[in-house]
């Protein structure tokens, strides 16, 4: 996961990046649906994931296990 510092800009960041995770959410999103609407924006699937755990561990999302629907708080 990268942070900001003095060789990463605050835009390259995937702290910066998961705020695209929350714009534009929509209840019942899956995980792949939030891969394919964020698709131009993450390094890869590696980095939507890293931001998607820490969403996650912040309690802004859960996502359930037998459907993958991801909830917003």
């Amino acid at each position: 996961m990268l942070v900001p510092s003095k060789f990463t800009r605050l835009e390259e960041s995937t702290l910066f990046k998961m705020r695209k995770i929350l714009i534009g959410n929509s209840q019942g999103e899956t995980v792949q649906g939030v891969y394919r609407r964020t698709k131009g924006v993450f390094q890869d699937a590696a980095e939507l994931l890293h931001a998607l755990d820490v969403l996650f561990v912040l309690g802004v999302l859960t996502i359930e296990d037998e459907t993958g629907l991801i909830t917003y708080a």
